[in-house]
């Protein structure tokens, strides 16, 4: 997983290099910046890696995909600031009513799952799996249009011709490189088990404190 997790934060940091916003709340060095990169692409990885859940995509890396969309929304929604991130200050709500990285318009509600704002940004991996449901549904409303317009309903609100908004966000997913790793080889050294350490040798007789 630590060689996808590498491949994610690559993508991230040539997207939107952290450490340089100036925003108060966003505010962080580079190496601060890299270490919550390190923390997002974990959480993203959850999401697009979960046995349980149906990647967008098909073939031996469709979850490495997936989870290439989820962050290049992400990197279009809220640039991986820290304020949006952790839902810090006035800006991190975008029109006041979006929430975490994928800016999930949830108001003082909730989502289908029963997550209110306070979820979404205090646990990333509810907002990326929030946001992963409404892009699945984006898909779903949008399948007769054009493939790079089938995020629309997820930007607009509804299913748009030649809409931009999609096409930057599908197109800087497409554009990566391609994952080191197939979809398979990855949930296979998820589940191998931690090394154990050897145990200790055993003192030898007579050994202590002679005082």
């Amino acid at each position: 997983m630590d060689t996808i997790i590498a491949w994610a934060v690559g993508l991230m940091v040539t997207w939107a290099p952290p450490g340089l916003s100036l925003i108060k709340d966003a505010i962080e060095t580079p190496e601060q910046g890299r270490a919550r990169y390190q923390e997002i692409a974990r959480a993203a990885a959850k999401v697009a890696y979960d046995p349980e859940l149906k990647p967008l995509f098909g073939g031996p890396r469709g979850r490495a995909e997936t989870m290439a969309l989820l962050l290049a929304i992400a990197s279009y929604e809220s640039g991986f600031r820290r304020d949006v991130d952790l839902g810090l200050g006035k800006l991190a709500r975008g029109s006041g009513t979006d929430s975490c990285l994928l800016q999930i318009r949830v108001g003082a509600g909730k989502t289908p799952e029963g997550w209110t704002h306070e979820d979404l940004v205090s646990d990333r991996e509810k907002c990326f799996r929030a946001g992963l449901r409404l892009i699945r549904g984006s898909f779903g409303a949008c399948r007769k249009q054009d493939p790079r317009d089938r995020l629309s309903a997820y930007t607009r609100g509804r299913c748009i011709v030649n809409d931009r908004l999609s096409r930057a966000r599908i197109g800087r997913a497409q554009r990566v490189a391609r994952s080191p790793m197939t979809d398979a080889e990855v949930l296979a050294s998820a589940q191998k088990p931690a090394p154990v350490a050897p145990p200790s040798a055993p003192a030898p007789a007579g050994a202590g404190n002679d005082s």
